[in-house]
């Protein structure tokens, strides 16, 4: 029996972010890799407030 199970599609989440440590700082752009924007926030919520800014597929490099 065939097994077709795909990886989860990879997006790159970008956020408006302000450092948790230093609230007097400007906000600047991060982005991060992650299928779910739950995952994207997770990683960067410890050091980042954070204001959802978009969504983009990853895209795949081809080598030729």
């Amino acid at each position: 029996m065939k097994n077709n199970t795909t990886a989860p599609q990879r997006f790159t989440f970008l956020f408006l972010a302000v450092m948790r440590a230093n609230t007097q700082a400007h906000p600047h752009r991060e982005q991060i890799s992650a299928t779910s924007e739950r995952e994207a926030r997770s990683l960067l919520a410890g050091r980042f407030v954070l204001i959802f800014a978009g969504r983009q597929p990853v895209r795949e490099v081809v080598n030729a």
